[in-house]
């Protein structure tokens, strides 16, 4: 695909659309804790597959490292819960989670059962961070 319709297609994205944050930070994307997964890959594949649906954010850290490698779908309208899911380390459920995306994500989309079953619920230091993470510039 040529960069220009990546490009389009990203700018497209408007401002309530969902947003997917990649947590990077502590145990996310530690090739020391998971050295057997291509984070760059399940990151790359996330940004390509959503784009036009969603923007993906890498997070500086989401405090949830017990669950790593964590990714967090909020919703666009704040009427839904964001849906935090832990282990994402394998094509499987990044593939599921990003059907779920394109789906139309939290309040909208069936939680696909590979998400529902690594889905957990955050902790008020989590909720915390991710507030954090939502307040900065081009989240």
């Amino acid at each position: 695909m040529a960069r220009g319709n990546k490009k389009q297609r990203e700018r497209a994205v408007a401002a309530d659309a969902l947003t997917v944050l990649v947590c990077r930070g502590g145990d996310c994307g530690s090739r020391t804790k998971h050295p057997d997964v291509d984070h760059v890959g399940l990151l790359r594949e996330m940004k390509e597959t959503v784009a036009g649906s969603a923007r993906v954010v890498p997070s500086k850290c989401l405090d949830a490292c017990e669950h790593s490698n964590v990714v967090v779908v909020v919703p666009g309208a704040r009427d839904s819960e964001p849906v935090w899911t832990g282990g994402v380390n394998d094509r499987e459920l990044n593939t599921a989670l990003c059907e779920f995306v394109r789906s139309g994500g939290p309040g909208v989309a069936e939680l696909p059962i590979e998400v529902e079953l690594q889905q957990f619920r955050p902790s008020r230091r989590n909720c915390q961070e991710l507030d954090v993470e939502r307040s900065m510039p081009g989240s």
